[in-house]
């Protein structure tokens, strides 16, 4: 489908009935065809694109929710031969484990088992290891947010390398295929003149100022492996909050208008103030008038209410952040738009930041939030990794990211739901964030979902600089 990013506005029009009752059913195959039913008849324009967004869900849900509850179960037999169904409704009784219904039987995401192996260890290893012992509260680099803290900032050069390349049933060779690599964006803590592109299999252009991307546009060549290379400086500071006491400035103190205005606005489909999120903000909030107070309130209740989980794709997500509040569980994205969207609720200030969590021996995607209190500025808040440190009994390491970061980043993204450069012609497989890249055929016609290429990304070298 042609792909308009301001489409995504009428993902919160509400479906005809006829329409919801084949997707809560798990008849996705009734769902398409009653969505083509009525994208015959003359509906009212938004009503035709919520259809047409709908009918791109339904084919996906198809197939990001692979697995029977009998897959689940041999899989977790693999690990631990005892496991049964029992063990399977038990995991599921924890409240993070993503199923959806397919013809009236659970059905799970193909990551549902290494998110079970990630995030329920301690239960399964309890259960069928008699000589368990669990592990003491972490840590975990502790040491290395102190030096932060002591020194007031920490620095690392990186240089990593991107290759995406195209399943064999995917490649359409000799037609021009256009890939868009996340790559390095110039802010607060990642200044331009220390970006540089190093080299890339193919010539590639340089695009966009908030999702940042290295663009290439060449033949499809059977077998071929794209790939850009770089490096960037992430310099991050520490900012202690620990004296902070009520100003009775106002939270955006300092902002232009325009951005005070935009930073506290809903951003449809997702940031928007339900009746759900109003009322959660005003129990979080309750009579404290200190923003930066309410701010960290927020985020206490997120730790103690939510838990670490992959989701699905965003793309398939409705309201990501009712669907973390609502169930309980996310991943870093989801948690951080939650944050952003109490925060903005609230009167605060908020915005996305994401790319890549970057250490010498891992990188991977992740997400987080920016918070702006005067007579601060902008702040920072991980929530996953708060949550994380909150569920590990780990304090120090929580508190430190409400407010700071760590050097250890790769950003790619500097605000949420921005259009590429060039324009993707087709539906984005994630229109919200800038991690993974994106790639589609020239023609207009052949998309490349997530599911038809490969990523992966690695860091050469990493060196840590004096300050």
């Amino acid at each position: 489908m042609s792909f308009d990013l301001n489409d995504l506005y009428y993902q919160s029009v509400v479906l005809p009935d006829e329409v919801k009752m084949y997707h809560y059913s798990g008849d996705f195959a009734g769902e398409i065809a009653c969505i083509d039913r009525w994208l015959a008849r003359d509906v009212a324009d938004c009503m035709r694109k919520r259809l047409t967004l709908q009918r791109l869900f339904a084919v996906e849900l198809l197939n990001d929710y692979p697995l029977s509850a009998e897959d689940m179960v041999n899989g977790l037999k693999e690990r631990y031969p005892a496991a049964d169904m029992s063990t399977l409704d038990a995991l599921i009784a924890f409240g993070n484990v993503d199923y959806i219904l397919r013809d009236g039987k659970k059905a799970f995401q193909h990551k549902a088992l290494s998110n079970i192996f990630l995030t329920h260890t301690d239960f399964l290893e309890k259960t069928f290891n008699p000589d368990y012992k669990a592990p003491a509260p972490g840590v975990y680099d502790n040491d290395g947010l102190r030096v932060m803290r002591e020194k007031g900032s920490r620095a690392f050069r990186y240089e990593v390398e991107e290759k995406i390349w195209l399943k064999k049933d995917a490649e359409r060779p000799g037609e021009t295929l256009r890939i868009w690599f996340p790559y390095p964006v110039s802010c607060d803590t990642q200044p331009a003149s220390e970006i540089r592109l190093l080299s890339s299999s193919h010539p590639v252009t340089l695009t966009g100022t908030v999702h940042r991307t290295a663009y290439m546009e060449v033949p499809c060549e059977p077998g071929a492996v794209y790939s850009v290379r770089f490096s960037f400086v992430n310099r991050a500071k520490y900012t202690d909050l620990s004296g902070h006491k009520p100003t009775g400035i106002p939270a955006g103190e300092g902002l232009s208008p325009a951005d005070l205005e935009r930073y506290t606005a809903e951003q449809y489909p997702h940031i928007r103030f339900t009746p759900f999120i109003r009322e959660l903000a005003k129990q979080i909030k309750g009579d404290e008038t200190a923003p930066l107070t309410v701010a960290r309130r927020i985020y206490d209740w997120i730790c103690a209410h939510v838990t670490y989980s992959y989701v699905r794709d965003y793309l398939m997500i409705e309201n990501i952040p009712e669907f973390v509040l609502t169930n309980g569980y996310g991943d870093c994205g989801t948690m951080a738009l939650a944050f952003i969207t109490l925060c903005r609720c609230a009167g605060i200030p908020a915005k996305w930041q994401s790319g890549s969590s970057c250490r010498p021996d891992h990188i991977g995607s992740h997400d987080w939030a920016m918070f702006y209190v005067a007579p601060y500025g902008w702040l920072y808040c991980d929530m996953s990794y708060g949550i994380g440190a909150y569920g590990s009994g780990n304090e120090e390491r929580r508190l430190h990211y409400f407010g700071n970061l760590d050097p250890f980043r790769l950003v790619a993204s500097n605000e949420f739901q921005q259009q590429t450069t060039p324009p993707k012609a087709l539906c984005r497989m994630d229109p919200y964030d800038n991690q993974n890249g994106e790639a589609e055929f020239a023609d207009g016609v052949h998309n490349v979902f997530f599911r038809d290429f490969c990523h992966s990304r690695r860091v050469i070298s990493s060196e840590e600089l004096p300050e």
